[in-house]
């Protein structure tokens, strides 16, 4: 429910953005919102994803308080990092101003307790206060629609609405009395960074794998196609929630199955796949044969929408109807290696990735076609999959 309401969010906000932002103001709206994921990426450091298979296994609640603490501790210089960072682009661009509206975003990712909310199965009053405050924000951006800073208030109000939500739940997940008798040293500190820091890694270059493309495209792409792949991008990074909202829901039994043995694991991960797969056919071939449709209901009807965007997106959305199928492949994938803790081979496999996209901008740059910048999604997300599948049979005809 959570990620499906946040991604349902990102559709509904898009379309208001669409009719009252110009072209130019949009394609920054997408830059500033996918330096602020990065950003974030950073800041979480990797926890949430190790810290929900912790605290399953944790044998009292002594041993939890003991990871939220340090799920918080190895946050905090990230922390630092990303607010230094966010700060100095600020400074330097002509539109830092947008940049300086992902700062509660980043506040908010800090504190934020769902590793521990999804282990501990107490996601649904969370998931419900989220929709809420989902719902608030939207009518706060509609009410400004037409504000000459409607950018900066649809990226300040997300970030603050989802710090204000993480701050409701701040005692639930973390040891607010007692922190800092559990706040571990530096020593330790440094050995937790040691070991996210290939799981970060791994997500901060699949994350690059797109924002990369997205901050490129200004110098290969018209404001039109920028505005219109920005929309496709914020698809697919919503059918990646989905996808993922799924995993995480299936992530406690499946940590319980990897425990019991291979055997367990691999028919579950085969079961799992099936129903993703079926799920994600029938979208792609929605999205194929009835594009017209999809933008009807993702910009609200295509009144006072520029004809020349919705050529640009009609195209799009037919390239990337077999993108849904090719992540929802992969997502248990990626799970498997965090289970069995090859951080190297995750942090190699996005790696590898990283590598490909940064040579189809090389391409592009060489003179590739432009009509070529459509496929990169479906490039991406098809290496991925490829190269995901040839690590873990490696892994597993060495285990």
């Amino acid at each position: 429910m959570l990620n499906i309401s946040n991604a349902v969010f990102q559709l509904l906000v898009i379309p208001i953005l669409i009719h009252y932002a110009s072209p130019i103001k949009l394609g920054v709206y997408f830059i500033a919102l996918s330096f602020g994921v990065l950003a974030s990426i950073l800041v979480n450091f990797g926890s949430s994803q190790t810290a929900v298979v912790e605290i399953r296994k944790a044998t009292n609640e002594n041993e939890k308080a003991v990871i939220s603490a340090e799920t918080l501790a190895i946050r905090f210089y990230p922390l630092c990092i990303a607010i230094l960072v966010t700060i100095g682009l600020a400074a330097i661009t002509d539109k830092g101003i947008y940049y300086l509206a992902i700062l509660p975003m980043l506040f908010a990712e800090f504190i934020n307790p769902q590793f521990y909310l999804t282990a501990e199965y107490k996601i649904n009053k969370y998931s419900i206060l989220n929709m809420a405050i989902r719902a608030l924000v939207l009518g706060l951006i509609y009410i400004f629609r037409n504000n000459d800073q409607l950018i900066f208030i649809a990226l300040f109000s997300s970030g603050l609405g989802m710090l204000l939500l993480n701050a409701l739940f701040f005692k639930v997940a973390f040891p607010a009395a007692n922190l800092f008798s559990f706040w571990p040293n530096f020593k330790r500190i440094l050995a937790l960074i040691k070991t996210h820091a290939l799981i970060v890694g791994n997500g901060i270059t699949v994350h690059l794998q797109q924002s990369l493309f997205l901050f490129a495209l200004p110098a290969f792409a018209s404001p039109i196609f920028l505005s219109a792949y920005g929309l496709i991008d914020k698809l697919i990074s919503s059918c990646r929630m989905m996808v993922s909202a799924y995993s995480v829901a299936v992530m406690p039994k499946a940590a319980g199955e990897h425990l019991q043995g291979a055997a367990q694991w691999r028919t579950l991960k085969k079961q799992q796949n099936s129903i993703l797969a079926l799920a994600c056919v029938c979208a792609g071939l929605v999205l194929y044969f009835f594009p017209q449709f999809i933008l009807s209901l993702l910009l609200l009807g295509k009144s006072n929408v520029d004809a020349a965007f919705m050529i640009e997106a009609t195209r799009l959305l037919q390239l990337i109807a077999v993108v849904p199928l090719l992540i929802a492949l992969n997502v248990f994938n990626v799970a498997e290696l965090i289970l069995d803790k090859k951080f190297k081979s995750y942090f190699g496999a996005g790696l590898i990735v990283l590598l490909i996209a940064v040579l189809f901008l090389l391409f592009l740059y060489l003179g590739l076609p432009k009509y070529t910048l459509g496929y990169y999604p479906m490039i991406i997300e098809g290496a991925c999959l490829v190269i995901y599948f040839l690590i873990i049979q490696s892994n597993r005809s060495n285990g």
